[in-house]
Formats: C-alpha cells, sequence, structure tokens
C-alpha cells in the first residue's frame, strides 16, 4: 500500500491551515483598518459640523456629504471584505 496519498493529504492540509493563517491575520488588518476609518468619519464630522457653525454652512455641507458618501463606501467595502 502507498503511503502517498497520506503525503498528499498532509500537504493539503498544511497548505490549508497557513492559508487559514493568513486569512486570520489579512482579517486583523482589515478590522483594524476599518475601526481607523470609522474614527477619522467620526473626526471630520465634527470638523465640519464645527466649521459649518462658524459659517459657510452649505458649502461645508455639501463637502461632508461627498466626504462621508466616499468614506461609507470605503467602509463597505472594507466590510464586504471582512464577510468574505
Amino acid at each position: 500500500m502507498s503511503s502517498e496519498w497520506l503525503q498528499n493529504l498532509e500537504e493539503k492540509i498544511q497548505l490549508t491551515a497557513q492559508r487559514l493563517r493568513d486569512l486570520r491575520d489579512e482579517n486583523e488588518q482589515l478590522e483594524a483598518r476599518c475601526k481607523e476609518l470609522e474614527s477619522k468619519v467620526e473626526d471630520l464630522e465634527t470638523q465640519l459640523l464645527e466649521a459649518a457653525e462658524e459659517g459657510g454652512g452649505a458649502e461645508w455641507q455639501e463637502e461632508r456629504d461627498e466626504i462621508k458618501t466616499r468614506v461609507e463606501k470605503l467602509v463597505d467595502h472594507l466590510g464586504e471584505l471582512l464577510a468574505e
């Protein structure tokens, strides 16, 4: 009886285990990046609200909405990557 099939199985298991470790590491990095972006969004919203209160509200509101939309798309994209 050949043990070649057992060796192939061991190799596949080792490759799978390494891939799982790589994916966990990538997931941690993506979660950290997502939190970082969410924090930046909050900071930008605060800055824009403060600037809007000081004047130039219409221009700041448009810019705020555009930035918010773009950042939300980025966060959604990162969320999709985390879900995969």
